[in-house]
């Protein structure tokens, strides 16, 4: 091994040329295809030749690495040879022999001395063991067991942080015709505030992560998602959006047996339409309170139920996330949704891009130059301006889409697209602002004036209650509805029985069953407490009290508005990627009332809306889940805004900002 490490040394100067580096690649550094073992017993290939002519050092090496990832190790083996380089060459003479008696193990151990890791993953991969090949490059599987106790109370805190190490567990998922092996983690890492002398712990903040750790984490994404309220912990993003398996949710498909009650479960799948393909994923609690996350003192969990307070405590914990696994040049995505998408997700855009890469600690061996701040946002189902929110221009089109849904509307043509309908309903709404509550059908399938049915503006439940009387109807997607049952058969006249559930939550019964069984089968997360979501019946009552108590305590955010931070973050960062979904029947967030906040804020054609058909969450309306994972495909395989034939427009689209680079006024910074 001394010659090994002498001959090394006097190749440093061409490491930069040399492929073979140990950092794993873009594409899967175990891809090949398994061939049987006995077939490893001729590895010589077929067009290469190999001369005992003497070559220099660096040549060998250079010669000798493809072929030794590829395989052929007697080939590489002679090389070594000719070189003089005898340790070398009896390694790969031994890796060969090894391979021959089916000794797989004992084969990568040799090759481990004398290759890089993905040479030896190859080795795994071509033996059909590609656990063993991902295993090189991820952590090892680790269950957690944790006994603490968390609390969704204002006044709550921790005394002291939780231990950052983080459950794993490897999985295996097809997608796209491609299989790979991917990391599920889960854990708490703690956001510090910092001063120039110390760090202050603020908060444990609860996370569940899924990574593809073969490949290079200089070119993969890393995604955070962020669900809203303000209150709300990660689990609808997380159990029904991207990761690798899903709760399915049929929005259209609801039994009148939900009538009785909140259906417990939910059919739970792998997912064809994951974005671990295109990023790596992870899901924040990131509201004390929420989840597994909590304060830590002196702080409570209320000293983060605020605006401001809730975007800093959000961007020290990315801090932490890429300091703690070192993705300091990973490009990074916010991905927010309802309160977070408006709001929290704009508001952390700008302070991403305002403080770069300061806090990113230098890795060893890690290039600062090729650190990246923030790639981009998605704003899903997002208000951006809670004072423009209850507008009847923005909720008209919302509510004629539901009627025409629920087949009590005239107004569209069986030609007519949905999408030329959304465009012709806002229309209506820019010309008959004032005058929009006194619209009759055919638009809302109401034969009188709406104030008649909803006391002067367009409120959803009583508008749906008059367009179709004996169901109960979902804020969240209008269009979903269940059947009331009678007072009494025989007298249909003294109406119907409430549901004994609000229906605009159906899903939570069944999500909080499937986290509590989840995390510990899946993510190798045992924890002692009860997760902790917005409005859970749980045998905690501090688990119902927190999060319902956090959107009723939160603070600044009648008014709040994320117009003005996607002005001055664009501003700062013309590059920035930035897209908005909408479903057509979310009344809770109107599609077109984020088109109208957007254009008021010039940013219209800056930032696009993407509408599609379903509601609040559009993952549940499984019609759509192809068309809006296609969407978000096509938006992280899209270079940085501005690039290339689109660099004149991104300069022409730099709000607050003149040529000069004049200062952004301070109304944008608010």
């Amino acid at each position: 091994m001394k010659l090994r490490i002498l001959s090394l040394s006097m190749l440093a100067a061409l490491a930069a040329c040399n492929n073979s580096a140990d950092s794993p690649v873009s594409e899967s550094t175990f891809a090949s295809e398994a061939v049987p073992v006995a077939a490893v017993e001729s590895n010589e290939a077929p067009t290469a030749k190999i001369q005992p002519e003497a070559v220099s050092l660096e040549t060998a090496h250079i010669r000798a690495d493809d072929l030794i990832e590829a395989g052929h190790f007697i080939d590489a083996a002679k090389i070594f040879e000719a070189a003089g380089l005898t340790v070398e060459n009896s390694l790969l003479r031994t890796v060969e022999a090894f391979l021959v008696e089916g000794k797989i193990a004992e084969a990568a151990g040799e090759l481990t001395k004398i290759a890089p890791k993905k040479a030896v993953a190859a080795l795994y991969a071509r033996a059909g063991l590609d656990e063993e090949a991902y295993k090189l490059y991820a952590p090892a599987d680790y269950v957690l067991e944790d006994n603490a106790k968390y609390s969704g109370l204002p006044r709550a805190y921790l005394a002291a942080a939780i231990d950052e190490k983080p459950a794993v567990m490897h999985h295996k998922m097809t997608l796209n015709g491609q299989s790979f092996w991917y990391t599920a983690s889960a854990g708490h890492l703690t956001a510090y505030a910092k001063n120039p002398e110390k760090q202050y712990p603020q908060a444990s903040i609860f996370y569940t992560a899924y990574t593809r750790d073969d490949l290079s984490k200089e070119n993969r994404p890393v995604t955070f998602f962020f669900n809203g309220g303000p209150g709300a912990s990660s689990v609808y993003l997380h159990l029904a959006s991207w990761a690798p398996k899903h709760v399915v949710i049929d929005a259209l498909n609801v039994p009148d047996v939900w009538a009785d009650g909140r259906p417990q479960e939910f059919p739970f799948i792998d997912s064809q339409e994951s974005l671990i393909d295109r990023t790596d994923l992870v899901f924040v609690d990131i509201v004390p309170g929420s989840g597994f996350s909590e304060a830590i003192a002196p702080n409570t969990n209320l000293t983060f139920w605020a605006t401001d307070k809730d975007v800093e405590l959000s961007r020290q914990f990315i801090t932490r996330y890429i300091n703690f696994n070192r993705r300091q040049e990973s490009p990074k995505y916010l991905y927010g949704e309802s309160y977070a998408g408006g709001i929290r997700v704009p508001k952390l855009t700008l302070a991403l891009v305002d403080a770069g890469t300061d806090g990113y600690e230098k890795a060893e061996g890690a290039d600062k130059s090729k650190f990246k701040a923030l790639s981009g946002s998605v704003f899903h189902s997002p208000v951006f301006d809670y004072s423009s929110a209850d507008q009847i221009d923005g909720d008209f089109p919302t509510f004629a889409m539901v009627a025409d849904a629920l087949g009590k509307s005239t107004a569209r043509s069986k030609e007519t697209s949905l999408e030329s309908y959304a465009a012709t309903l806002g229309d209506i709404a820019a010309k008959y602002a004032r005058d929009l509550t006194f619209i009759a059908s055919p638009y809302t399938g109401l034969p009188k004036r709406i104030p008649a049915y909803s006391g002067g503006e367009l409120n959803f439940k009583p508008y749906a209650a008059a367009l179709m009387p004996g169901y109960d109807f979902n804020a969240y997607d209008g269009r979903m509805h269940v059947k009331l049952k009678e007072l009494n058969p025989k007298y249909p006249k003294l109406g119907f029985k409430a549901l004994k559930y609000n229906f605009d939550h159906f899903e939570e019964d069944a999500l909080n069953n499937r986290i509590t069984s989840y995390l510990p089968a899946h993510v190798n997360y045992k924890p002692r407490a009860r997760y902790i979501n917005a409005s859970w019946q749980t045998p905690d009552p501090d688990a119902v009290k927190g999060p319902e108590l956090a959107f009723e305590l939160w603070q600044d955010k009648a008014g709040a508005t994320g117009l003005p931070n996607i002005v001055a973050a664009i501003a700062r960062d013309p590059s920035l990627k930035l897209l908005t979904v909408h479903g057509y029947y979310d009344t809770i967030t109107p599609f077109h009332r984020s088109e109208l906040d957007l254009k008021d804020a010039a940013l219209d054609k800056r930032v696009p809306v993407k509408n599609f058909v379903g509601g609040h969450m559009i993952y549940y309306a499984q019609e759509s889940r192809p068309s809006l994972i296609k969407a978000l495909d096509e938006f992280y395989d899209a270079p940085p805004y501005g690039t290339g034939p689109t660099i004149a427009k991104a300069q022409s689209l730099r709000p607050a900002l003149s040529q000069d680079a004049a200062p952004i006024p301070a109304a944008a910074l608010k």
